[in-house]
């Protein structure tokens, strides 16, 4: 019997092991959402703009009970997130599909309805706004399309009002061609979300995979062509831009994707992913003084930045001084010692090896 013992508490583990990673798995809930709008067509509508606002307005509809959805599962309650919060996350990660559209009404009072329907994955949006959350760069991007979306979403009413108030064929027309602009940034938002949410978990915006070789992305060529477009018709759509860049990353293409950040910084000067991104792209091309020039924008607002320390750190050991990759790395691990997100320990096991390549001793772990 005792020599069955430790077979017996294997089997025991295991089937332990096997209910538990059940009963986690069963918490897991796809949830199906649906919304519909009618719009209701003026004197000076066209049929083809009635049906993109539609759109537009279905979209926000499911979004809304999708951010009600969210707020309500327990995982995300102990983020103690805001509303605005909340709804930043949701309709950045959430995207909407277009089931069904129809016409409606009478001739003299045509309509058209749209339904549109999102799926989420509650397992998958938990992991994505736990990774946001790790990130305050990241959130600046979700807080940037929060803030457009809104913007867009108000001048859009605004023109529909103005809209059904000309009388003058010609202001109709200048609103409409108005309007049309502002339905584009919106559509093309809804693209750039929609990529975002089907690449972005492979990506690693920010650090251990310094430019992401490792990423199976697929074939590259759609998205890009698309958020090339998106780019082009808004170019203040950063989330576009900085998504793009790492795809060109990916495909190696380094001046296309230093040209895209740079174009991002003149926009948005201050913004320490754009630096952070443009700082590892110039050091795949040793241009290292260039490099440190972005690193060192980032340690004069942020000087304990765990990402630029470490990106710092790998291009002094890449530019050949060892001494100073060294001293960043030990700053990294002494500043996250406390620090257990997978984000950053992930960072810790390559730190501790360029130390000790340099000659030197890695701070000890903290148990």
């Amino acid at each position: 019997m005792r020599k069955r013992l430790p077979y017996l508490i294997g089997v025991l583990s295991a089937c332990l092991l096997f209910v538990l990673l059940l009963s986690r798995s069963s918490f897991a809930e796809i949830k199906a959402i649906e919304a519909q709008y009618t719009y209701a067509l003026g004197d000076n509508d066209s049929k083809a703009y009635a049906l993109r606002i539609a759109t537009q307005e279905a979209q926000r509809k499911a979004l809304e009970q999708a951010g009600a959805f969210v707020a309500s599962l327990p995982a995300v309650k102990e983020y103690r997130l805001t509303g605005d919060e909340v709804t930043a996350y949701t309709a950045g990660i959430v995207a909407t599909d277009v089931a069904a559209s129809e016409d409606r009404g009478t001739a003299q009072h045509p309509e058209v309805l749209v339904r549109v329907k999102c799926r989420i994955d509650t397992d998958a949006l938990v992991r994505q706004i736990d990774r946001y959350q790790e990130n305050e760069e990241l959130r600046d991007q979700f807080d940037d399309m929060a803030r457009q979306r809104t913007a867009l979403q108000k001048e859009r009413d605004d023109l529909i009002k103005r809209l059904a108030a000309a009388r003058d064929k010609e202001k109709a027309a200048a609103v409409q061609q108005k309007l049309g602009a502002v339905l584009a940034r919106e559509e093309s938002s809804d693209t750039t979300k929609r990529i975002w949410s089907q690449v972005s978990p492979e990506i690693d915006f920010l650090s251990g995979g310094e430019v992401n070789r490792e990423a199976q992305l697929g074939d590259l060529a759609d998205p890009i062509s698309k958020l090339e477009t998106v780019v082009q018709m808004d170019p203040e759509n950063q989330q576009a831009r900085v998504l793009l860049a790492i795809l060109y990353e990916q495909q190696k293409d380094l001046q296309q994707a230093e040209k895209l950040l740079r174009e991002g910084l003149v926009l948005h000067p201050n913004r320490a992913l754009l630096h952070l991104r443009l700082g590892i792209v110039l050091r795949e091309q040793k241009r290292y003084p260039e490099a440190f020039q972005e690193f060192r924008f980032i340690e004069k607002k942020r000087p304990n930045h765990p990402q630029m320390l470490f990106q710092t750190a790998l291009t002094h050991k890449a530019n050949g001084n060892c001494r100073l990759a060294a001293a960043y790395m030990k700053r990294l691990l002494l500043y996250t010692r406390n620090v257990d997100r997978p984000e950053i320990e992930k960072l810790k096991p390559k730190a501790r090896q360029v130390i000790e390549s340099c000659g030197g001793q890695a701070p000890k772990q903290q148990r």
